[in-house]
């Protein structure tokens, strides 16, 4: 008795969890046309620009590695303006 008690709970346990996946229909997705953002590559390297920046302010990096940077990311934000 208790062995047919303990299959109807366990069967009763198994369809409450899977209905809700049977029940719902799949909903379609579709991706918005354009960003509010602006994502560019010249964006995120004026970003880091600016966080460079924001390193050097905070002593977290010496004048001589602050200048190297800044030149590589300089050369890499007027490359990426020629090109577009």
């Amino acid at each position: 008795m208790i062995w047919s008690f303990i299959l109807l709970v366990i069967a009763a346990s198994v369809i409450i969890v899977t209905f809700p996946l049977f029940k719902s229909k799949m909903q379609t997705y579709t991706l918005p046309n354009k960003s509010r953002h602006d994502f560019s590559q010249a964006t995120s390297y004026l970003s880091a620009l600016s966080d460079l920046e924001n390193d050097l302010a905070l002593e977290r990096l010496s004048k001589p590695d602050y200048q190297k940077q800044k030149l590589f990311l300089q050369r890499l934000y007027l490359e990426c303006k020629k090109i577009s």
